[in-house]
């Protein structure tokens, strides 16, 4: 027996079966005999209103008696309204078939078999398996419903298996058969379970928003939600995989591909320094004959600290600095390539001479700002830097440097 699109009844039916699995009757640990039962306003919640719609109130009821008529519940009348709605103990197996509802034991025989089977095939994910049993184990749900957690087990083990470069739109497509369900409807949760369970700590360190986090967290994993691609400008010689020699120089910066830039040869770099740039309106400008510039568009990835790793071995004697906004931001990037790359950058025009100079063009600090300078200084960064932020309010983006200051396409010494 079932109600096709009758939600009244559905939802009755649901929540009584929701009290019965909570109780000591369902575990055998009862003393005395327990009944169950829901009021009126759990399902219309406009039934004792006075000027609720007539109509709905009628349905309610016409629902409510049907149920009644087919000895399902037990309805408690007073005054002719009703006042409870009690389960008929001997027709809670019937519930289970109406409803087409798995028994609570029986789903948690099967969702502890799900996470039991995930057990050894990654760390991380043995993490979150672990505690998912625990939780079971204390009579608590799971953090998702059963056929929710079958898809993202699926998708968290081939995230940690990948090793080619693959973007968001083919894993989508390839394991859901949908370019854009991933990024919809899964993306977010197996970015959670990596977050909270893998070792992301420093590679996170000073993200706070959440799609930045996402795009570090499956760039770790060759998994980009575009096409992975570095720019450079400067005066460079690199070999690629094929043997071709490509010469690039200040007046003609080139891009990258994954692909290129992981199978070249060698790497040659005809400048002292080096230096990375936050964003590309400043990365366009910057056009010095004499320092090699490497755009990074916020935190770097993957692809971006293989390129900046492979230039430091290949040529040890650059100079490295870095290129940012005068924000906490642009110091937590900082401290990302730093840790990311293991080379000790230096700060470039990220001083309080420039927010002096240029606070007409600043915007005051927001709270998420203030918690990120508490956060550095904490740490004993870049102190001085921070301290007049906060004193002054300020903060800048480095584009108006970049335009402002000439000379910095005519740099000869860092």
């Amino acid at each position: 027996m079932k109600f096709p699109n009758n939600k009244n009844q559905e939802k009755v039916l649901q929540l009584l079966l929701d009290q019965y699995e909570k109780s000591k009757t369902y575990t055998g640990d009862n003393r005395k005999k327990q009944t169950f039962s829901v009021s009126p306003g759990k399902i219309c919640s406009k039934y004792a209103d006075s000027f609720a719609d007539i109509g709905e109130i009628e349905d309610f009821e016409r629902d409510m008696y049907e149920l009644s008529d087919k000895a399902l519940v037990k309805l408690v009348l007073q005054d002719g309204e009703i006042r409870r709605i009690a389960a008929i103990e001997e027709k809670i197996p019937e519930y289970y078939k109406i409803l087409d509802r798995e028994e609570k034991r029986e789903l948690l025989v099967r969702e502890r078999k799900l996470y039991e089977s995930y057990v050894g095939k990654h760390p991380t994910l043995d993490n979150f398996c672990r505690q998912q049993l625990a939780r079971l184990d204390r009579g608590n749900k799971a953090d998702y419903p059963l056929k929710r957690a079958e898809e993202l087990l699926k998708l968290v083990v081939r995230v940690l298996e990948n090793r080619e470069e693959i973007l968001e739109r083919e894993l989508s497509i390839g394991l859901l058969g949908d370019s854009k369900v991933f990024e919809k409807s899964y993306r977010t949760a197996v970015c959670n379970i990596l977050e909270k369970n893998g070792d992301y700590g420093e590679k996170l360190y000073g993200i706070s928003n959440a799609r930045e986090k996402e795009l570090v967290i499956l760039g770790e994993h060759n998994i980009h939600a575009n096409p992975s691609y570095i720019y450079l400008r400067g005066h460079g010689e690199f070999v690629l995989g094929n043997g071709t020699t490509l010469r690039i120089t200040p007046d003609y910066p080139i891009a990258l591909s994954a692909q290129a830039a992981e199978g070249m040869k060698g790497v040659r770099i005809m400048c002292k320094t080096a230096m990375t740039v936050e964003n590309l309106t400043t990365f366009h400008r910057m056009q010095s004959e004499e320092v090699f510039h490497i755009y990074l568009s916020g935190y770097h990835n993957t692809l971006k600290q293989y390129v900046i790793k492979r230039l430091s071995v290949e040529n040890p004697m650059l100079k490295w600095y870095h290129f940012g906004d005068l924000d906490p931001d642009g110091f937590f990037i900082l401290e990302h390539l730093k840790r990311g790359t293991g080379i000790a950058f230096k700060a470039f025009h990220m001083g309080i001479e420039d927010l002096v100079r240029y606070r007409d063009f600043g915007k005051s600090l927001e709270e998420n700002d203030r918690k990120k300078v508490e956060t550095l200084m904490a740490r004993g960064l870049y102190r001085k830097e921070l301290s007049y932020m906060l004193q002054e309010n300020i903060k800048l983006e480095q584009e108006i440097i970049s335009w402002k200051e000439k000379e910095l396409n005519n740099l000869t010494l860092i």
